[in-house]
């Protein structure tokens, strides 16, 4: 005899946990795509940051809308099953440590870059404009009240 024909027995996700799950691989993918980016910075690959960086902002946008409908609707995460809530905090967990590094990372890039161009601004200060032999020509070069043994004073009457 033939085997019985058995149809598969898929369980139809309701919405709510389709919602869930899709928000879990957002999680999940912003945390490899910012593992990737300290990494694209660090050995300075410019140019496929810059199309990281375009896939992190769509990541970002589609994980804010989700968290959004997620948060409209307050009894959601109850109804999910256990593995599902336990899945949902340690993907959340792991994208908060992961943007505490990111941001780390990237704050300290952009300031040791600051600093780099304000120490070449200095130096091209002190190449371009002359040392010593700069005057204000609207302050007065004569030190006020100050003795001179070359200048003399002297007094002008105008009433005679």
């Amino acid at each position: 005899m033939a085997p019985a024909n058995k149809t598969s027995t898929k369980t139809i996700e309701s919405p709510g946990m389709a919602l869930v799950k899709a928000t879990i691989g957002l999680m999940d993918e912003l945390v490899r795509v910012m593992m990737l980016e300290v990494d694209l910075v660090t050995e300075r690959k410019l140019d496929e940051h810059k199309s990281l960086l375009k896939h992190k902002q769509r990541l970002t946008m589609d994980y804010r809308s989700n968290m959004k409908s997620i948060s409209t609707q307050p009894d959601l995460m109850k109804q999910m099953p256990p593995e599902v809530v336990a899945a949902a905090k340690i993907s959340a967990q792991k994208l908060s440590d992961m943007t505490d590094r990111n941001a780390k990372f990237l704050r300290g890039t952009v300031m040791a870059t600051q600093r780099l161009l304000q120490s070449i601004v200095s130096i091209v200060k002190q190449e371009v404009l002359p040392q010593g032999n700069y005057h204000n020509p609207n302050v007065s070069q004569v030190g006020a009240a100050a003795y001179s043994p070359v200048c003399k004073p002297v007094a002008v009457s105008r009433t005679a």
